[in-house]
């Protein structure tokens, strides 16, 4: 079974100008509580195959945006990648920019997990890939948007 976890997202501009943008974020932070459900992973609960997990539109498998390799950064799994100069990564810039994409949500396949006063813990996962998604799981999440052109800073979610 896939499970998914929702966080947050930042678009920033690519400095080397190959890219529409570089999306940075938090996949996932161990040991906090989902909002949506009551959901936790334990501290290095997950793992990734060799060569990284896959980022789509919304978890649809048909809507690929990048492959890449996320970041473990303290007690949070992270994300940074220049998005490819594609039409589906253009866009990908464009929905993070105008606010209609504020979050990442993980997919991934639990391998241990137990319950602890109603609220399941997960203690290993396989992370599958992440998807680019309209809302965050994570109330802690911030989002945030640097305009490509302006190195503007726009907070579209708290």
């Amino acid at each position: 079974m896939k499970h998914e976890i929702r966080c947050a997202i930042e678009l920033r501009a690519d400095e080397s100008r190959q890219s529409p943008g570089l999306l940075e974020g938090v996949l996932l932070t161990y040991e906090t509580r989902a909002t949506d459900r009551p959901e936790l992973f334990k501290r290095g609960a997950l793992y990734w195959a060799d060569d990284g997990i896959v980022l789509n539109e919304s978890h649809d498998t048909k809507q690929v945006i990048s492959r890449f390799m996320p970041q473990l950064d303290g007690d949070q799994v992270r994300v940074s990648l220049p998005l490819p100069d594609t039409q589906r990564g253009r866009d990908a810039a464009t929905l993070i920019r105008n606010g209609t994409m504020k979050g990442l949500s993980v997919e991934f396949r639990a391998e241990s997990e137990k319950y602890v006063g109603g609220v399941r813990e997960i203690h290993r996962a396989f992370l599958v890939g992440a998807g680019l998604v309209t809302s965050a799981s994570y109330k802690s999440s911030t989002v945030e948007v640097r305009g490509q052109k302006f190195g503007q800073r726009r907070f579209l979610w708290r």
